[in-house]
Protein backbone atom coordinates (compact mmCIF):
# COMPACT_ATOMS: atom_id res chain seq x y z
CA UNK A 1 0.00 0.00 0.00
CA UNK A 2 1.40 3.29 -1.01
CA UNK A 3 0.91 6.42 1.73
CA UNK A 4 -1.51 8.91 0.76
CA UNK A 5 0.30 12.38 -0.52
CA UNK A 6 -2.83 14.68 0.47
CA UNK A 7 -1.42 17.30 -1.96
CA UNK A 8 1.90 17.88 0.32
CA UNK A 9 4.52 17.43 -2.41
CA UNK A 10 2.31 20.30 -4.40
CA UNK A 11 3.09 22.71 -1.76
CA UNK A 12 6.07 24.92 -1.98
CA UNK A 13 8.52 25.72 0.40
CA UNK A 14 7.04 28.87 1.73
CA UNK A 15 3.27 27.73 1.76
CA UNK A 16 4.51 24.43 3.90
CA UNK A 17 6.18 27.50 6.39
CA UNK A 18 2.98 28.74 6.62
CA UNK A 19 0.63 25.49 7.73
CA UNK A 20 -0.34 25.96 11.84
CA UNK A 21 1.50 23.40 13.59
CA UNK A 22 -2.02 21.74 14.78
CA UNK A 23 -3.00 21.55 10.74
CA UNK A 24 0.60 19.95 9.71
CA UNK A 25 -0.65 17.42 12.68
CA UNK A 26 -4.63 16.78 11.45
CA UNK A 27 -3.01 15.85 7.99
CA UNK A 28 0.14 13.67 9.59
CA UNK A 29 -2.20 12.10 10.78
CA UNK A 30 -4.62 12.08 8.06
CA UNK A 31 -2.05 10.55 5.90
CA UNK A 32 -1.89 7.39 8.35
CA UNK A 33 -3.33 5.07 5.55
CA UNK A 34 0.04 3.36 5.08
CA UNK A 35 0.57 -0.22 6.23
CA UNK A 36 1.00 -0.74 9.60
CA UNK A 37 -0.21 2.37 10.68
CA UNK A 38 -3.35 2.49 13.06
CA UNK A 39 -5.34 5.15 12.11
CA UNK A 40 -6.47 7.96 14.72
CA UNK A 41 -9.77 8.40 14.06
CA UNK A 42 -11.56 10.21 16.91
CA UNK A 43 -15.35 11.89 17.37
CA UNK A 44 -15.79 14.86 18.73
CA UNK A 45 -18.20 15.30 21.93
CA UNK A 46 -22.09 15.57 22.10
CA UNK A 47 -22.60 19.73 21.73
CA UNK A 48 -25.21 20.86 24.49
CA UNK A 49 -25.69 24.66 26.03
CA UNK A 50 -24.76 22.05 29.39
CA UNK A 51 -21.43 21.54 28.32
CA UNK A 52 -18.20 22.41 31.12
CA UNK A 53 -21.93 23.17 33.43
CA UNK A 54 -20.21 20.53 36.05
CA UNK A 55 -16.44 22.35 35.52
CA UNK A 56 -17.96 26.03 35.96
CA UNK A 57 -20.25 25.41 38.90
CA UNK A 58 -17.67 23.23 40.70
CA UNK A 59 -14.48 23.10 39.74
CA UNK A 60 -13.03 21.86 42.92
CA UNK A 61 -15.02 18.90 41.92
CA UNK A 62 -14.15 18.49 38.45
CA UNK A 63 -10.43 18.99 38.75
CA UNK A 64 -9.84 16.02 41.59
CA UNK A 65 -10.92 13.41 39.13
CA UNK A 66 -7.31 14.74 37.13
CA UNK A 67 -4.90 12.69 39.73
CA UNK A 68 -6.56 9.99 38.72
CA UNK A 69 -6.24 10.26 35.07
CA UNK A 70 -2.48 10.83 35.39
CA UNK A 71 -2.36 7.65 37.75
CA UNK A 72 -3.93 5.07 34.88
CA UNK A 73 -1.48 6.51 32.34
CA UNK A 74 1.12 6.95 34.11
CA UNK A 75 1.51 3.81 35.29
CA UNK A 76 1.29 2.21 31.59
CA UNK A 77 3.55 4.50 30.18
CA UNK A 78 6.40 4.16 33.70
CA UNK A 79 5.93 0.48 32.92
CA UNK A 80 6.32 0.38 29.18
CA UNK A 81 9.32 2.74 29.11
CA UNK A 82 11.30 1.97 32.90
CA UNK A 83 10.39 -1.14 33.20
CA UNK A 84 7.39 -3.46 35.14
CA UNK A 85 9.63 -4.13 38.70
CA UNK A 86 11.62 -0.23 38.37
CA UNK A 87 10.34 0.14 41.94
CA UNK A 88 12.15 3.76 42.19
CA UNK A 89 9.95 4.90 38.88
CA UNK A 90 6.94 3.84 40.40
CA UNK A 91 7.68 5.13 43.84
CA UNK A 92 8.01 8.62 42.01
CA UNK A 93 5.13 8.02 40.34
CA UNK A 94 3.14 7.53 43.19
CA UNK A 95 4.58 10.58 45.31
CA UNK A 96 3.20 12.55 41.78
CA UNK A 97 0.14 11.44 42.36
CA UNK A 98 -0.49 11.67 45.74
CA UNK A 99 0.64 15.38 45.23
CA UNK A 100 -1.96 15.96 42.65
CA UNK A 101 -4.73 14.97 44.91
CA UNK A 102 -4.22 18.41 46.48
CA UNK A 103 -2.94 20.19 43.86
CA UNK A 104 -4.70 18.81 40.79
CA UNK A 105 -3.60 20.18 37.18
CA UNK A 106 -6.32 22.97 35.82
CA UNK A 107 -7.93 20.66 33.30
CA UNK A 108 -7.94 17.17 32.51
CA UNK A 109 -4.96 15.70 30.54
CA UNK A 110 -5.49 13.30 27.92
CA UNK A 111 -3.94 9.93 27.28
CA UNK A 112 -1.48 10.58 24.95
CA UNK A 113 -0.36 13.09 26.70
CA UNK A 114 0.31 11.56 29.97
CA UNK A 115 1.22 8.31 28.13
CA UNK A 116 3.15 8.85 24.48
CA UNK A 117 4.82 5.72 24.26
CA UNK A 118 1.98 3.80 25.42
CA UNK A 119 -0.42 5.41 23.64
CA UNK A 120 1.51 4.81 20.15
CA UNK A 121 1.22 0.65 21.49
CA UNK A 122 -2.34 1.27 22.35
CA UNK A 123 -3.83 3.56 20.52
CA UNK A 124 -7.20 2.01 20.45
CA UNK A 125 -7.88 1.65 24.14
CA UNK A 126 -6.35 5.23 24.82
CA UNK A 127 -9.06 6.45 22.50
CA UNK A 128 -12.17 3.99 24.41
CA UNK A 129 -10.97 5.20 27.22
CA UNK A 130 -10.74 8.74 26.69
CA UNK A 131 -13.92 8.45 24.87
CA UNK A 132 -15.16 7.34 28.13
CA UNK A 133 -14.05 10.34 30.17
CA UNK A 134 -15.97 12.20 27.69
CA UNK A 135 -19.23 10.63 28.60
CA UNK A 136 -18.26 11.00 32.04
CA UNK A 137 -18.19 14.73 32.09
CA UNK A 138 -21.23 15.33 29.72
CA UNK A 139 -23.32 12.78 32.17
CA UNK A 140 -21.55 15.16 35.16
CA UNK A 141 -22.97 18.58 33.27
CA UNK A 142 -26.33 17.49 32.41
CA UNK A 143 -27.09 16.32 36.00
CA UNK A 144 -25.29 19.75 37.24
CA UNK A 145 -27.14 22.68 34.60
CA UNK A 146 -30.57 23.67 36.13
CA UNK A 147 -32.17 24.56 33.09
CA UNK A 148 -31.89 20.86 32.22
CA UNK A 149 -35.27 19.52 33.30
CA UNK A 150 -35.58 16.25 31.83
CA UNK A 151 -32.14 14.89 33.25
CA UNK A 152 -32.86 11.46 32.04
CA UNK A 153 -34.09 11.99 28.42
CA UNK A 154 -31.07 14.08 28.26
CA UNK A 155 -28.87 11.86 29.45
CA UNK A 156 -30.03 8.85 27.30
CA UNK A 157 -29.53 11.33 24.45
CA UNK A 158 -25.68 11.53 24.96
CA UNK A 159 -25.41 7.91 26.00
CA UNK A 160 -26.76 7.17 22.58
CA UNK A 161 -24.37 9.38 21.22
CA UNK A 162 -21.41 7.96 22.95
CA UNK A 163 -22.96 4.36 21.59
CA UNK A 164 -23.29 5.87 17.97
CA UNK A 165 -19.08 5.60 17.94
CA UNK A 166 -19.21 2.16 18.23
CA UNK A 167 -15.35 1.07 17.95
CA UNK A 168 -14.84 3.27 20.79
CA UNK A 169 -17.32 2.27 23.13
CA UNK A 170 -17.41 0.10 25.89
CA UNK A 171 -19.72 -2.27 25.80
CA UNK A 172 -23.44 -1.52 28.24
CA UNK A 173 -23.71 -5.29 29.37
CA UNK A 174 -22.56 -5.73 33.14
CA UNK A 175 -19.30 -8.17 32.76
CA UNK A 176 -17.93 -6.85 35.66
CA UNK A 177 -15.51 -8.71 37.87
CA UNK A 178 -14.81 -11.62 35.68
CA UNK A 179 -13.13 -9.49 33.36
CA UNK A 180 -10.26 -8.75 36.31
CA UNK A 181 -10.15 -12.24 37.57
CA UNK A 182 -10.56 -14.89 34.63
CA UNK A 183 -9.12 -12.92 31.59
CA UNK A 184 -5.19 -14.38 32.23
CA UNK A 185 -2.46 -15.24 34.27
CA UNK A 186 -2.13 -11.68 34.62
CA UNK A 187 -4.83 -11.16 36.68
CA UNK A 188 -3.91 -9.59 40.03
CA UNK A 189 0.06 -8.65 39.11
CA UNK A 190 -0.62 -5.19 39.96
CA UNK A 191 -2.30 -5.33 43.36
CA UNK A 192 0.25 -7.40 44.63
CA UNK A 193 3.40 -5.45 42.90
CA UNK A 194 2.23 -2.61 44.11
CA UNK A 195 -0.71 -2.39 46.24
CA UNK A 196 -0.32 1.23 47.17
CA UNK A 197 -1.31 2.86 44.03
CA UNK A 198 -3.68 -0.03 43.63
CA UNK A 199 -5.65 1.15 46.16
CA UNK A 200 -5.26 4.97 45.14
CA UNK A 201 -6.76 4.11 42.14
CA UNK A 202 -9.96 2.06 43.47
CA UNK A 203 -10.17 4.96 45.77
CA UNK A 204 -10.79 7.29 42.71
CA UNK A 205 -13.47 4.36 41.49
CA UNK A 206 -15.63 5.21 44.33
CA UNK A 207 -15.00 8.88 43.74
CA UNK A 208 -16.24 8.72 40.52
CA UNK A 209 -19.70 7.29 41.25
CA UNK A 210 -20.08 9.05 44.42
CA UNK A 211 -19.89 12.13 42.71
CA UNK A 212 -22.69 11.04 40.72
CA UNK A 213 -24.91 10.38 43.46
CA UNK A 214 -24.27 13.43 44.78
CA UNK A 215 -25.31 15.02 41.73
CA UNK A 216 -28.68 13.09 42.37
CA UNK A 217 -29.69 16.00 45.12
CA UNK A 218 -32.57 17.55 43.39
CA UNK A 219 -31.30 21.56 44.63
CA UNK A 220 -27.93 23.06 42.98
CA UNK A 221 -27.23 24.14 46.84
CA UNK A 222 -28.06 19.87 48.24
CA UNK A 223 -25.27 19.03 45.22
CA UNK A 224 -22.44 21.50 46.02
CA UNK A 225 -23.35 20.08 49.56
CA UNK A 226 -23.31 16.43 49.40
CA UNK A 227 -19.89 17.26 46.75
CA UNK A 228 -18.02 18.93 49.38
CA UNK A 229 -18.79 15.97 51.63
CA UNK A 230 -18.16 13.26 48.98
CA UNK A 231 -14.59 15.22 48.45
CA UNK A 232 -13.87 15.59 51.83
CA UNK A 233 -14.48 12.01 52.82
CA UNK A 234 -12.20 10.82 49.86
CA UNK A 235 -9.05 12.83 50.42
CA UNK A 236 -9.83 12.30 54.76
CA UNK A 237 -10.77 8.23 54.80
CA UNK A 238 -11.28 6.66 51.47
CA UNK A 239 -7.48 7.48 50.25
CA UNK A 240 -6.30 6.54 53.92
CA UNK A 241 -8.27 3.32 53.72
CA UNK A 242 -8.93 2.46 50.05
CA UNK A 243 -11.52 -0.35 48.96
CA UNK A 244 -10.24 -3.86 49.02
CA UNK A 245 -12.22 -4.39 45.56
CA UNK A 246 -12.67 -2.49 42.63
CA UNK A 247 -16.13 -0.80 43.70
CA UNK A 248 -19.25 -1.31 41.08
CA UNK A 249 -20.67 2.06 40.32
CA UNK A 250 -24.30 0.39 41.43
CA UNK A 251 -23.03 -0.02 44.84
CA UNK A 252 -21.59 3.39 45.41
CA UNK A 253 -24.20 5.39 43.33
CA UNK A 254 -27.25 3.47 43.27
CA UNK A 255 -29.91 6.20 42.05
CA UNK A 256 -27.65 7.34 39.77
CA UNK A 257 -27.44 3.72 38.43
CA UNK A 258 -31.24 3.45 38.56
CA UNK A 259 -31.76 5.93 36.16
CA UNK A 260 -28.45 5.33 33.77
CA UNK A 261 -28.12 1.82 33.78
CA UNK A 262 -26.31 1.46 31.02
CA UNK A 263 -23.72 4.33 31.62
CA UNK A 264 -23.16 2.21 35.23
CA UNK A 265 -22.34 -0.64 33.55
CA UNK A 266 -20.65 1.08 30.71
CA UNK A 267 -18.45 3.08 33.28
CA UNK A 268 -17.64 -0.65 35.84
CA UNK A 269 -15.99 -1.86 31.99
CA UNK A 270 -14.16 1.21 31.78
CA UNK A 271 -12.56 0.93 35.31
CA UNK A 272 -12.38 -2.57 34.85
CA UNK A 273 -10.73 -2.43 31.27
CA UNK A 274 -8.04 0.09 33.40
CA UNK A 275 -6.95 -2.51 35.80
CA UNK A 276 -6.59 -4.90 33.51
CA UNK A 277 -4.09 -3.11 31.46
CA UNK A 278 -2.34 -2.46 35.17
CA UNK A 279 -2.64 -6.18 35.18
CA UNK A 280 -0.78 -6.63 31.87
CA UNK A 281 1.14 -3.71 31.64
CA UNK A 282 3.39 -4.80 34.60
CA UNK A 283 3.54 -8.45 34.28
CA UNK A 284 7.28 -8.79 33.45
CA UNK A 285 6.60 -12.76 31.72
CA UNK A 286 4.83 -10.95 28.58
CA UNK A 287 6.52 -8.91 26.06
CA UNK A 288 5.90 -5.88 24.83
CA UNK A 289 4.22 -7.51 21.12
CA UNK A 290 2.35 -9.78 23.56
CA UNK A 291 1.01 -7.06 25.81
CA UNK A 292 0.00 -5.33 23.09
CA UNK A 293 -1.58 -7.93 21.47
CA UNK A 294 -3.42 -9.18 25.25
CA UNK A 295 -4.92 -5.47 25.68
CA UNK A 296 -6.10 -5.27 22.16
CA UNK A 297 -7.99 -8.25 22.47
CA UNK A 298 -9.33 -7.14 25.78
CA UNK A 299 -10.52 -4.78 24.43
CA UNK A 300 -11.98 -5.67 21.77
CA UNK A 301 -14.38 -8.05 23.80
CA UNK A 302 -15.67 -4.97 25.73
CA UNK A 303 -16.77 -2.58 23.29
CA UNK A 304 -19.97 -1.79 22.27
CA UNK A 305 -19.70 -2.81 18.82
CA UNK A 306 -19.28 -6.61 19.42
CA UNK A 307 -21.25 -7.45 22.76
CA UNK A 308 -23.74 -9.33 20.57
CA UNK A 309 -20.90 -12.12 19.69
CA UNK A 310 -18.35 -11.91 22.31
CA UNK A 311 -18.32 -14.50 25.21
CA UNK A 312 -16.93 -13.28 28.59
CA UNK A 313 -14.04 -14.80 30.35
CA UNK A 314 -15.39 -17.19 33.61
CA UNK A 315 -13.66 -16.86 36.88
CA UNK A 316 -10.71 -19.17 37.04
CA UNK A 317 -8.71 -17.67 39.76
CA UNK A 318 -9.72 -15.32 42.47
CA UNK A 319 -6.24 -13.78 42.11
CA UNK A 320 -6.00 -10.71 44.23
CA UNK A 321 -9.14 -9.33 43.26
CA UNK A 322 -11.51 -9.14 46.20
CA UNK A 323 -15.01 -8.78 45.12
CA UNK A 324 -17.74 -6.48 46.97
CA UNK A 325 -21.26 -7.59 48.16
CA UNK A 326 -22.89 -6.36 45.08
CA UNK A 327 -21.25 -8.34 42.68
CA UNK A 328 -23.08 -11.15 42.38
CA UNK A 329 -26.36 -8.81 41.59
CA UNK A 330 -26.92 -9.18 38.30
CA UNK A 331 -28.59 -7.14 35.77
CA UNK A 332 -32.33 -7.64 36.01
CA UNK A 333 -35.56 -6.79 34.51
CA UNK A 334 -38.00 -4.94 36.17
CA UNK A 335 -41.65 -4.76 35.76
CA UNK A 336 -42.24 -1.49 34.32
CA UNK A 337 -39.40 -3.35 31.01
CA UNK A 338 -36.39 -0.93 32.67
CA UNK A 339 -33.23 -2.95 34.27
CA UNK A 340 -30.98 -2.19 36.94
CA UNK A 341 -27.51 -2.99 36.61
CA UNK A 342 -24.75 -5.11 38.20
CA UNK A 343 -24.05 -4.28 41.82
CA UNK A 344 -27.14 -2.60 42.50
CA UNK A 345 -28.90 -3.26 45.62
CA UNK A 346 -32.38 -3.80 44.86
CA UNK A 347 -30.93 -6.64 41.26
CA UNK A 348 -31.23 -10.19 41.48
CA UNK A 349 -28.38 -12.32 43.47
CA UNK A 350 -26.91 -15.60 42.11
CA UNK A 351 -25.00 -17.89 43.21
CA UNK A 352 -21.13 -17.78 43.23
CA UNK A 353 -21.15 -21.64 41.07
CA UNK A 354 -23.63 -19.67 38.52
CA UNK A 355 -21.62 -16.05 38.88
CA UNK A 356 -17.94 -17.81 37.91
CA UNK A 357 -19.35 -19.46 34.89
CA UNK A 358 -18.87 -18.18 31.20
CA UNK A 359 -21.20 -15.24 29.97
CA UNK A 360 -22.56 -16.85 27.15
CA UNK A 361 -23.46 -13.70 24.26
CA UNK A 362 -27.04 -14.66 25.03
CA UNK A 363 -26.82 -15.07 28.49
CA UNK A 364 -28.77 -11.91 29.13
CA UNK A 365 -32.16 -10.68 27.28
CA UNK A 366 -31.58 -8.70 23.68
CA UNK A 367 -31.29 -5.04 24.41
CA UNK A 368 -30.01 -5.59 28.03
CA UNK A 369 -28.81 -2.31 29.76
CA UNK A 370 -29.43 -0.21 26.39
Amino acid sequence: MQCTDHGLGRRNHDSRRRIAPVAVLLITLAGSSCSGVTPRNSQFYLPGNYNFAFYDTHTRAAQSFYAAHVAHFGIYEVALTKGEDNTDAFAELEARIRGLVTDPPKFEPPAELIAPAWSRMAHPTGRTMDWTHHLHSQLYDILTDPSITEKKAAGERAIAYYLSNAEAAFSTRGYGHRWMMGGGTWAGVFARKYPDINGILWSYHWHHAAVYEALMESTPEAQARELDRVIDLFVDSVLANPPEYMPLAAEVAPRFSKMFPAAAQIFDNLHMMHDITNDIMVDERLSRQEKEAEINRLLQNQLYSTQNSMVAPGITTMADHTMGPGSMRVPTLLPDGSWLPQGHPESQMVPMSQFMMPLLPDSLPEGVGR
